[in-house]
């Protein structure tokens, strides 16, 4: 990390040196744009998790961690990859130890997903979420490919589409319920589960201390505990051998919980080993663009929207998606993209809006 603060000195920056380094991840967004929304962000999710954990409601999520034969979640998943808008024929999914996407063009992108025979919904928001990734990349149009803006414009927007293909379309009770069936063809323990029931299991809220394992409503939290200490290390407000105690703080502030050793807290991560810093904001920018492409843009233009995922046929949703945000490309920095296809800047406004209608109604708070 303090090879980082020599990088943000030798690109240049005005307000703070972070800046330099958020600039590589998410063109043009500055410290002062971030703290705004994440504040608000941080201050709201608290909030909804303390009524949670006063409403003390428990949710049975037992049945999600039976026996899953793998092949058949094979079968399964690349049939949902296929049915979410991934083409086949531009395309390969595979198995990794952690799921990611990589291409080399818009006519070759790969995606893996990680299987455990002891949870179901692992590999399956897993391809939901790749297939997110490998569905922007393979809309870039041809005459962009291969040139400088023919990709994702940053990792902030290629985490809105993962996150709400995973997310807002894969946790929804619309999509739950146009899925389930197919599931319990293959896993007959699952035909005693009721839609709501799957519904609620699969957005339960449980505060854990590893971020890849974090629950919907708890996993902007992780993330921005992260940008605040790094930020804080690379503006020079913190030492090195501070950031374990900080680390444990905050996730004891925000989250309740705290890590009993650096494996569990502070060395969990490989980005900062990495040297990548500035990168962890884009998974929460992600999640604020995509609730803002709900509301401002896909709502409005399809107000059939539910009835859409419902129906379990996404290709007029992954429609919009393209014509708004894929065809782009790298065209446009994330903020004129954002205001393009929604009509304003972004705010953190839809995303609190969105979790909670979402979790009032799951919870009863």
């Amino acid at each position: 990390m303090q090879f980082n603060r020599k990088i943000a000195d030798y690109i240049g920056w005005e307000e703070t040196r972070y800046d330099a380094l958020l600039d590589l991840y998410e063109p043009g967004m500055k410290v002062s744009d971030i703290d705004k929304v994440f504040s608000e962000v941080r201050d709201g999710l608290v909030s909804i998790l303390d009524r949670i954990r006063a409403k003390g409601s428990e949710v049975d999520d037992s049945f999600l961690h039976d026996k899953f034969d793998k092949r058949l979640q094979e079968e399964y998943n690349r049939e949902l990859a296929e049915r979410l808008g991934f083409d086949f024929e531009a395309g390969v999914i595979a198995v990794s130890a952690h799921p990611f996407t990589t291409n080399f063009g818009n006519k070759d992108v790969r995606i893996t997903t990680r299987y455990d025979e002891n949870d179901l919904m692992m590999s399956v928001y897993s391809t939901i979420h790749e297939a997110g990734h490998a569905i922007y990349e393979q809309n870039i149009p041809d005459e962009l490919a291969k040139t400088n803006i023919g990709g994702g414009v940053s990792m902030g927007i290629h985490e809105s589409q993962s996150r709400f293909y995973e997310n807002i379309v894969g946790r929804s009770r619309g999509f739950i319920g146009a899925e389930l069936p197919k599931l319990a063809e293959r896993f007959p323990n699952l035909s005693k589960v009721s839609p709501d029931e799957f519904h609620k299991a699969v957005n339960k809220v449980m505060p854990s201390l590893i971020r890849i394992e974090a629950d919907e409503l708890t996993y902007s939290l992780h993330i921005i505990i992260r940008y605040e200490i790094e930020k804080a290390f690379i503006n020079g407000e913190v030492d090195f051998n501070e950031l374990p105690k900080l680390w444990s703080a905050k996730y004891r502030e925000y989250l309740g919980v705290e890590p009993a050793n650096f494996r569990e807290g502070v060395l969990q991560d490989v980005h900062w080993a990495g040297g990548m810093i500035g990168y962890f904001p884009s998974y929460a920018l992600g999640n604020l663009y995509g609730a803002q492409m709900l509301y401002k843009g896909i709502l409005r233009d399809l107000p059939d929207y539910n009835e859409i995922v419902a129906s379990g046929d996404l290709r007029r949703i992954t429609g919009w998606l393209k014509d708004n945000i894929h065809i782009h490309g790298g065209t446009y920095k994330p903020s004129v993209l954002i205001e393009k296809a929604t009509g304003e800047a972004l705010s953190a406004s839809y995303f609190l809006r969105y979790i909670e209608e979402k979790y009032s109604k799951l919870y009863g708070i």
